[in-house]
């Protein structure tokens, strides 16, 4: 009898600590993209469980080699279930190796379970659970037992953050198996049966352990259900994500600002980049560049790693299948708005949408992208308002070109409806400036000056999409539209070829309710340009209204003063009031009065506090502030006592200042232990202590120190 019970107890507490490793690979597995990492961290624990199960009565090193060996042998399964097939099954085991913790933390939810991202779930589920079986089975410690499955759901919910709710349902269970895994404990290796042995029957008393092990599960099961949701409502903060403490995927040079391969494209036309296959007609983005510092334009955000479906997208049925010929750099072309990436590991950006590969693009290189192809509705966009909701798209760095500025005032003066300005603008460049596949690349404010102002002889009015687009976007900010740079291909339907003919750069302008609207401000061919100055100076030229001549006698004063107006011609508030305010030497006069007066008001204030601790309260307090003004006068003469010492051991320091304060620390301590029996006269003779031993002490003071206090 004792036998069979103690092998239910053994396999109930097996059961139990193998469901407890399972419900904490569960937890991790909810940030994971289908269930297969929900299986294998489930088959990692049975599997690292019955290891050491089997050989509970062997030497522990031979549990622990066969348990290293069958960790080793289910993660080759692992990776060999979660590969592509495209690379030998060697270099993936070294590379999910290496990459496994930064790729784990970097990946965007959902997490695609690929090799690199299934090592560290299906490893700390396997060691959980070996720890869980040798503490609880083979030594009988089943509390102890209970702590690796417990670190590993931690774990879990360390790695999931804010990506999910919380998992109620999950700690519910976790708490009943644990309850009952006590409830059941094991027998301590002393009390435990061999397989043979002769066990004489009879019923055994009922174990005080037992009663208490479930008396105590059932109270945390109750505790649980009945605080977890109370807990919940107190929390008003999300979990801190572990993704943010490592660097995600870094761009190279010729990605960090891919505007300027527009001008090595336009030179060399012909050169082929890669090869595409598409269901359709369509324009496929390589990089969305949102930020601009008067230099270059960049992409805001940053390129999280992902695996096959990317987050927040539909079902990508608009598939692009690509090879990679000559286009190099780390941004992958597809079609907006990408959903599905197979053949290739990717990060992508999702504040705009990019791609990028951390391995970079190589002659070769295959991939396929599905996408859902973005829907823009001009019409919608002619009486919608602009979005500002994004301040990065509407930032203007300083330096403007005054050839911008003009620009902007005509289209402003023109043009009344966001997309009207919007759409004249893109119409102001198209029919003043001329497409020029040599002109020099650039975008930055001086060559975007030359490139809108200097004259045709000069080499300006001319330029790529590079120019035209970075222009567009930096005047359309300055009469308050929000304008992004796209740099991609027009790649018509079916298989082709993309070269560098068909890369090109256009502005987008953002609008509520319809999204981010592209507009062409590219020349139509064979149409010759009109110099912009002449449309300029027709501005200018226009007659304005002359001020009405004050009715009233005498001289009027002048309100158009050229000293009142700031560097925008705008009337100058500010320096009207400057002028009529006060003077700025009686500031001056204000602040050294202010400052002269600092001495004193410390003076005065130290006074005030040493009377209050000698002279108010009861004798054991003033006794007190009698202690407090010696250590202060101590400290100011250098000598520091630590808040933890002692009344003696604060005596002993301050008597290198050669200032006794006999007397004192006994007072100290009949005030702290015994305020009653203090006295009046206590009080005063502590008092006397201490404003000797501060007039004792004042020599010591720094000059600057005795100046102020």
């Amino acid at each position: 009898m004792r036998l069979s019970r103690y092998r239910f107890r053994v396999a109930a507490v097996a059961v139990c600590l193998t469901a407890l490793c399972v419900l904490a690979g569960v937890v991790a597995a909810r940030v994971y993209h289908g269930v297969i990492l929900t299986g294998l961290v489930a088959g990692a624990a049975v599997a690292a469980f019955a290891v050491g199960f089997l050989l509970r009565n062997k030497p522990s090193w031979l549990s622990a080699v066969v348990s290293f060996w069958g960790l080793a042998a289910y993660l080759l399964g692992s990776f060999a279930l979660t590969g592509d097939g495209t690379e030998p099954l060697p270099q993936v085991v070294v590379d999910a190796i290496v990459n496994a913790v930064p790729r784990t933390l970097t990946a965007l939810i959902p997490v695609e379970p690929a090799p690199d991202t299934v090592g560290v779930p299906v490893f700390l589920t396997w060691l959980a659970a070996g720890l869980a079986c040798e503490l609880a089975i083979r030594y009988g410690r089943t509390l102890l037992g209970c702590l690796p499955p417990t670190l590993l759901y931690a774990a879990g919910l360390y790695l999931v953050g804010p990506n999910a709710g919380p998992a109620v349902a999950a700690t519910v269970a976790y708490c009943v198996v644990a309850g009952a895994a006590l409830a059941v404990t094991s027998a301590p290796p002393s009390r435990r049966p061999d397989r043979d042995a002769q066990v004489d029957g009879g019923v055994p008393k009922r174990s005080a352990t037992l009663i208490g092990s479930v008396v105590g599960a059932t109270v945390l099961l109750v505790a649980v259900a009945v605080l977890a949701p109370m807990a919940t409502r107190l929390v008003t903060t999300s979990p801190g994500d572990p993704r943010e403490l490592v660097e995600p995927p870094q761009l190279t040079d010729i990605d960090l600002n891919p505007l300027v391969r527009i001008g090595e494209w336009a030179k060399y036309p012909e050169q082929e980049l890669f090869l595409a296959e598409l269901d359709g007609d369509a324009t496929m983005r390589l990089a969305v560049l949102t930020e601009y510092d008067g230099v270059t334009w960049q992409a805001g955000g940053d390129f999280r790693t992902a695996g096959s479906v990317l987050p927040g997208s539909g079902e990508g049925g608009f598939s692009a299948e690509v090879e990679i010929i000559e286009l190099g750099g780390k941004l992958v072309p597809a079609v907006a708005d990408p959903a599905t990436v197979t053949d290739m590991q990717v990060a992508v950006n999702l504040d705009t949408r990019c791609l990028l590969t951390p391995d970079g693009l190589a002659t070769g290189d295959r991939y396929t992208v599905g996408s859902d192809p973005l829907t823009v509705d001009p019409a919608g966009a002619e009486n919608a308002r602009v979005d500002l909701s994004d301040q990065v798209s509407v930032a203007i760095p300083p330096g403007t070109p005054e050839i911008m500025t003009m620009i902007a005032e005509y289209i402003t003066t023109t043009y009344d409806t966001p997309h009207a300005r919007a759409q004249g603008l893109a119409d102001f460049l198209s029919q003043h400036y001329a497409f020029d596949a040599e002109a020099p690349s650039g975008h930055d404010y001086p060559s975007l000056e030359f490139f809108l102002e200097a004259s045709v002889e000069a080499g300006g009015q001319r330029g790529t999409s590079e120019q035209f687009a970075a222009a567009y976007a930096v005047l359309a900010r300055l009469v308050g539209l929000p304008t992004r740079v796209v740099v991609g291909f027009d790649v018509p339907g079916g298989a082709s070829t993309v070269t560098a003919a068909q890369g090109r750069a256009w502005p987008e302008v953002a609008f509520e309710g319809v999204g981010w609207v592209p507009f062409d401000p590219m020349p139509a061919a064979g149409v010759a340009p009109v110099p912009p100055q002449e449309t300029l100076e027709q501005l200018e030229e226009e007659p304005t209204e002359e001020p009405e001549e004050s009715q009233g006698a005498g001289e009027a004063e002048d309100y158009n003063d050229p000293a009142l107006e700031n560097e925008d011609g705008d009337f100058d508030t500010e320096a009207a009031v400057a002028d009529e305010g006060i003077p700025a030497w009686v500031w001056w006069v204000l602040g050294a009065i202010a400052l002269a007066c600092v001495p004193p008001a410390l003076k005065v204030r130290r006074r005030l506090r040493r009377r209050r601790r000698l002279q108010r309260g009861t004798p054991a307090e003033r006794v007190a502030g009698a202690w407090a003004e010696v250590l202060g006068a101590a400290a100011r003469a250098g000598v520091k006592v630590g808040p933890h010492a002692t009344a003696e051991e604060a005596a002993a320091q301050v008597s290198t200042l050669e200032a006794g304060i006999d007397g004192l620390p006994g007072l100290v301590n009949q005030a702290a232990f015994a305020p009653g029996s203090v006295d009046g006269a206590d009080a005063e003779a502590a008092g006397r202590i201490a404003t000797g031993f501060e007039r004792l002490t004042r020599t010591r003071v720094r000059r600057w120190r005795r100046f102020l206090t």
